[in-house]
């Protein structure tokens, strides 16, 4: 996305300054400024997307955050956490040439299926907002790439025993009442 928006904001540039001496488009000289200052967002937008990605396990649930979504998966929707090797969610023999070379900085990693018994919302809008290659190839569940894998399972396992205990206690509190 950085090589094609970087491409338009040079050929607008230099189309909006050798349209100023063309009698013709002279009068809209101002497109190729709209169309390179569009091309210069998503460029510094590509630079920045990255760095707004992340993961953050909290007491209720875990938020999952992309640009321009941010998901609440209940501790409650989570069978399974496990390690996978990045590409053995694909089969990288049948990817283009086009999606290999955006997954080729993270084929050697290891990456955290979270297996869900539900996704959190409609899989139809997740599919919308989210890059295909979140998604887990056999299960229902997240496909999550991070820095420190074992620190996010661990972080992940912590987070959901304790609400499991939370929630077992409070459920015999309410139980053992009795009026």
């Amino acid at each position: 996305m950085r090589l094609p928006s970087l491409l338009i904001v040079i050929a607008s540039g230099s189309t909006w300054w050798f349209a100023s001496e063309l009698p013709y488009f002279a009068q809209q000289a101002w497109a190729p400024l709209v169309i390179g200052g569009i091309g210069a967002l998503i460029f510094f937008y590509s630079l920045l997307a990255h760095r707004m990605a992340y993961v953050q396990c909290l007491p209720n649930y875990v938020k999952i955050r992309v640009p321009f979504l941010s998901i609440a998966v209940s501790y409650k929707r989570i069978i399974q956490i496990r390690p996978v090797e990045f590409h053995s969610q694909f089969r990288v023999a049948d990817l283009k040439r086009p999606k290999l070379r955006l997954l080729e900085p993270y084929l050697g990693h290891t990456a955290i299926v979270l297996e869900l018994n539900g996704f959190p919302v409609s899989e139809r809008q997740l599919r919308l907002w989210l890059p295909w290659y979140m998604f887990a190839s056999n299960t229902t569940g997240f496909v999550l790439v991070v820095n420190d894998w074992m620190g996010l399972s661990r972080q992940i396992s912590s987070f959901s025993d304790r609400w499991t205990a939370r929630r077992q206690t409070h459920r015999h509190r309410i139980l053992g009442r009795t009026y």
